[in-house]
């Protein structure tokens, strides 16, 4: 019998068992992180959580379709794994002890390291405008994600992250006990990383006590501004091409802000981070010297009032919004070539749903007076009378720069 002959004859017990193995390590590490930080204990880390959560029942059934159509990607490299190792023509081995435990134990950081480099390439490549639409635009249509979204990609995303596992095994020995422990930690870092909440410790200035380490807030914000922090388990790579977000150190010293007031105690939130820094090989910093958060109301008086568009196009009158205060919005009151807008748009709201976060309004909408579509869109004030707005449909953004109509005699008496 031809060594063909038999991987065709052990073919049908194969596949359920690897395809049970991918399935099962989506399912209980994405539902395990989300029951645990998401659901049990996200009282506690209420002082952690990055963004404010506004998650659908649509939104988590698209993730876990979409990466149980990843699973069975997955499981189809998996079989082609054991089929090139049955056939000798894969490097994998059975006995972790081979070759030693030493390589045993090297071969899995050479596995996570290697596949940080991998990961952030392919993924640089797929954001080109050209391949993002076929190839990773399911995985943003989780702009707040959650830890479900840990495998919702596309076919061609799927393909090109278990393609690496194939690779591995081409250029080095690996036994499956060391693709079983670099599996097992991919899935649970890429779980937590989609988490929402900033489980990672802190400095007592604020910054990550592993700065080296890539943080929930460091792959939240590729989420939220996705031309940024392409990187999975490491800085090092977004650091030397210069992707790493500039605002990341601010971003994470305010998403590790402790609760301000409340009876909860501290300690059951120290306990459950040390739990989950362990499960990621860290260690946990105390609660002292937290954060301070921005003064939000004084920030909503400064910002308010009437904005001259970049070019002087347009008037926009800021304010707190009528249906929520806490939050920013701006209504159109004024434009030089009203004939071009859509009717009836001045005087209606065009920026809605501002939310203020370490010095920047955030998650908002914005509406194109013109077309009438709708944009994500964030504000910054730079200084008293200049604003910075962008707008940004799916990876690709625009700035403008806003000027506060007092400041500016020459476009004045415009009503």
């Amino acid at each position: 019998m031809t060594a063909f002959t038999q991987l065709l004859q052990d073919l049908p017990e194969a596949l359920p068992v690897i395809l049970a193995h991918d399935v099962l390590r989506y399912i209980l590490g994405a539902s395990g992180v989300f029951l645990t930080v998401n659901t049990l204990f996200s009282p506690l880390l209420r002082g952690r959580r990055i963004r404010e959560r506004n998650i659908s029942g649509a939104q988590i059934r698209r993730e876990i379709l979409t990466s149980l159509r990843t699973a069975l990607v997955f499981s189809c490299v998996g079989l082609s794994i054991w089929a090139g190792t049955s056939l000798g023509w894969l490097r994998f081995y059975e006995d972790p002890a081979q070759y030693g435990w030493l390589w045993f134990a090297a071969s899995i950081i050479l596995l996570i390291v290697l596949h940080d480099t991998w990961f952030y390439w392919t993924h640089r490549l797929i954001h080109d405008p050209r391949l993002f639409r076929r190839l990773h635009r399911t995985h943003h249509k989780s702009h707040n994600p959650t830890p479900f979204a840990a495998y919702a990609f596309d076919t061609g995303e799927a393909v090109i992250n278990g393609v690496y596992m194939l690779v591995a095994g081409l250029v080095m020995p690996v036994s499956f006990a060391a693709m079983f422990v670099f599996t097992a930690y991919m899935m649970l870092m890429n779980a937590i990383g989609h988490s929402g909440y900033e489980l990672y410790p802190r400095t007592r200035r604020g910054k990550p006590l592993f700065d080296w380490y890539t943080t929930v807030t460091h792959h939240d914000l590729h989420h939220a501004e996705a031309r940024w922090n392409y990187g999975l388990y490491f800085t090092h790579w977004d650091r030397w091409m210069g992707t790493e977000h500039p605002d990341y150190h601010a971003r994470f010293a305010a998403s590790v802000r402790q609760p301000a007031q409340g009876k909860t105690s501290a300690k059951p939130v120290n306990a459950l981070l040390l739990a989950l820094a362990a499960l990621s090989l860290l260690s946990l910093n105390g609660p002292d010297a937290q954060a301070q958060a921005p003064d939000h109301p004084a920030a909503l008086q400064s910002v308010r009032g009437d904005w001259a568009t970049q070019g002087y196009g347009a008037v926009v009158r800021l304010a707190p919004c009528q249906t929520e205060p806490d939050e920013l919005c701006g209504t159109l009151i004024w434009a030089w070539e009203p004939d071009k807008l859509k009717p009836g748009v001045i005087g209606t709201e065009i920026l809605s749903g501002l939310n203020y976060s370490n010095e920047i309004w955030r998650d908002g909408r914005l509406k194109n007076p013109e077309d009438g579509r709708t944009y994500k869109g964030s504000l910054q004030q730079i200084s008293h009378d200049t604003l910075r707005l962008e707008g940004c449909a799916s990876i690709f953004c625009q700035r403008e720069t806003w000027r506060r109509l007092e400041s500016l005699p020459h476009v004045q008496g415009f009503e």
